[in-house]
């Protein structure tokens, strides 16, 4: 009888006491039984820790000055012994008993090096769940960032991640970096039908800066402008004509500074980066 595949699961923290005490119990009634929790903590001042080691879960401390979406991935990864690494963040939280289970199935092929779970929250993967979601090399560069992993919820091999580990330098986009270096390297990423829910809720504001972020990030190590979506003025006239005054404002405020945000990232890749934090 072949021996049993071992995953561990990597959890990144700042902060988010509430919302790990509903995802560490959902982890612990997998069907698949994960070998460790490793929870990658980022100067929590809140409960977190309390709510993790409640769990049995390893603790890595990142401290916040040290901090990178990058490094704490391939710190938890470190501090783990997994043949497989479910990352997670904080607010994603497993839906269903088989949720290991479904995205471990895509891993019987030898050349999968990641999957991506399904984000319930968006509609594009849910509408095309019978399509195949496979990416192999060559692959345009934005496919892999529309439809690569992303590390709040996707399962990766080691093997590779020993000969690819995740780029500590950038401010963003981590996980697609790595899937483009993985599938370059001859490698394949698969979408897997494992689901979870974002619990977090963003405000208009902090949703414009994570897009600039990644935006940014994405031309400071490429060079390449991701396409910006243009003001909808269908939209703003809608709001202006069926909600009330102040969601017509939200409405034309939101598409107005995304659209001055994301034009000016060649501007903003001429300022050094700053250290950061989890979002």
């Amino acid at each position: 009888m072949p021996e049993k595949r071992t995953v561990s699961i990597v959890i990144r923290n700042r902060n988010e006491a509430a919302m790990l005490a509903k995802v560490l119990p959902a982890v612990a009634a997998q069907d698949y039984e994960a070998k460790e929790i490793v929870l990658v903590d980022n100067d929590s001042s809140d409960a977190s820790l309390n709510v993790a080691r409640h769990f049995g879960a390893k603790i890595v401390r990142l401290p916040k000055d040290q901090f990178s979406y990058g490094r704490a991935i391939n710190r938890g990864i470190e501090a783990s012994s997994g043949d497989f690494i479910l990352l997670l963040s904080a607010h994603s939280l497993p839906l269903g008993k088989d949720f290991i289970a479904k995205a471990l199935a895509r891993f019987e092929d030898p050349r999968v090096a990641a999957v991506r779970c399904m984000l319930v929250s968006k509609t594009s993967d849910l509408e095309n769940w019978v399509e195949s979601g496979r990416l192999t090399w060559p692959v345009d560069f934005f496919s892999v960032v529309e439809q690569g992993p992303i590390a709040s919820g996707c399962m990766l091999r080691r093997s590779v991640w020993e000969q690819i580990p995740f780029d500590e330098t950038l401010e963003a986009v981590e996980d697609k970096m790595w899937a483009h270096d993985a599938l370059r390297a001859g490698y394949a990423i698969d979408r897997s039908d494992a689901y979870y829910l974002h619990m977090s809720k963003r405000g208009m504001m902090e949703s414009i800066r994570i897009m600039n972020r990644e935006r940014l990030a994405v031309f400071r190590a490429t060079g390449k402008l991701w396409p910006v979506p243009r003001p909808s003025l269908i939209g703003v006239a809608k709001a202006l004509l069926v909600s009330a005054p102040r969601a017509a404002f939200r409405v034309a405020a939101r598409e107005i500074l995304t659209y001055c945000y994301l034009k000016t990232i060649p501007w903003q890749a001429r300022r050094g980066v700053r250290a950061g934090a989890i979002q």
